[in-house]
């Protein structure tokens, strides 16, 4: 006769990891496509893109949604995940299968996109002070984004974090029961596929617009404030 308190714990736990791929795909993986929209802004648009920055820095009850949309439901996510990495066991060794290469790279890429998160978060507060002054969002990427190992590392967390969500999409459906068959799991992970391939051309779109203003439509030198945003750290 199984144990009641183990039957009672797992379902508990088992709860615990449904409720955090919830806040993966709804909360959190709805501002992430919402952060990435408003960045892309950026390469065909700098004036919208610098305006629709000064209203999110600006916009009432800033700190209230921040907290609620997107802190409250990243901490929990995070301390369910790590909790998934510590406890569980990679079989890619015997078994070599796509779908167990997928749960590996889940993982490594929600440790990663979890540290770049943190490291975004210092930058972000570090560019407060810059715009508070003449400085533009524009310089302060574009300046971070000159420096090799800040590049490297922005590159591999974006990516990263748009890999999380987008696998995270395709476990969501089989975690709350929305695709049980083989075949809607192939539907999805091709409906998946799409939709990072398309994120990926357009994170590279933005990643060249705040490395190369030059290419970004009716650029004029000194217009985006780099110059001022030099000694961002």
């Amino acid at each position: 006769m199984a144990n009641p308190t183990l039957l009672e714990s797992g379902r508990r736990i088992n709860f615990l990891k449904k409720l955090q791929s919830v806040c993966g795909v709804l909360p959190l993986g709805i501002f992430f496509c919402f952060h990435m929209v408003a960045n892309y802004t950026v390469t065909f648009s700098p004036e919208g893109y610098e305006a629709l920055c000064h209203f999110m820095q600006t916009m009432p009850y800033k700190d209230l949604l921040e907290t609620v949309v997107i802190f409250l439901p990243l901490v929990f996510h995070a301390i369910i995940g790590l909790y998934i990495v510590a406890t569980s066991s990679s079989n890619v060794g015997a078994y070599g299968y796509l779908r167990n290469w997928r749960y590996l790279f889940q993982r490594i890429t929600g440790v990663i996109a979890f540290a770049f998160l943190i490291w975004h978060v210092i930058v972000m507060r570090q560019a407060a002070h810059i715009l508070a002054g003449d400085g533009t969002m524009y310089g302060v990427l574009h300046s971070l984004l000159a420096d090799p190992a800040s590049l490297i590392f922005f590159v591999v967390g974006v990516y990263c974090c748009l890999y999380h969500f987008v696998n995270g999409i395709w476990t969501f459906c089989i975690t709350w029961g929305i695709t049980l068959t083989p075949r809607s799991q192939q539907i999805t992970s091709w409906i998946c596929l799409a939709i990072f391939v398309v994120g990926a051309f357009f994170i590279g779109q933005i990643i060249v617009s705040l490395m190369f203003p030059q290419m970004i439509p009716g650029f004029v030198p000194g217009d985006l404030g780099i110059q001022t945003a030099s000694g961002l750290a």
